[in-house]
């Protein structure tokens, strides 16, 4: 059994008011603050079969750049992070497309 941690910190207090398209069944959060943690408790098959799936999802991102032929010899955390890249691209992108009009795409981003 492992854990996976997700942090957020470092961000300015949030505004008083809620920034454009945010939903109106929702009222904007009252803390001020998106810093904080989660912790997942994951057990070894399952982060086995979660680095399966990431290894298949992002092959090509994880691939990039290397000389063919393969198999290439990637690290395991290597492929964890080729995950939360495309995650945060995934998002970002989202992001991006929500709040404008025309929908941009923005620039991308790096997670090291």
């Amino acid at each position: 059994m492992g854990t996976v941690q997700i942090t957020s910190a470092s961000f300015a207090a949030l505004p008083a008011s809620a920034p454009d398209n945010w939903p109106s069944n929702l009222t904007w959060p009252p803390t001020g603050t998106v810093n904080g943690s989660k912790t997942f408790n994951i057990s070894d098959n399952d982060m086995l079969q979660m680095l399966s799936w990431i290894a298949t999802n992002y092959n090509a991102a994880i691939v990039a750049g290397k000389t063919p032929p393969g198999p290439y010899s990637v690290p395991a955390v290597g492929i964890f992070l080729a995950w939360l890249q495309g995650f945060m691209n995934a998002t970002m992108d989202a992001t991006q497309r929500h709040h404008t009009v025309p929908a941009q795409v923005p620039p991308p981003i790096s997670i090291n």
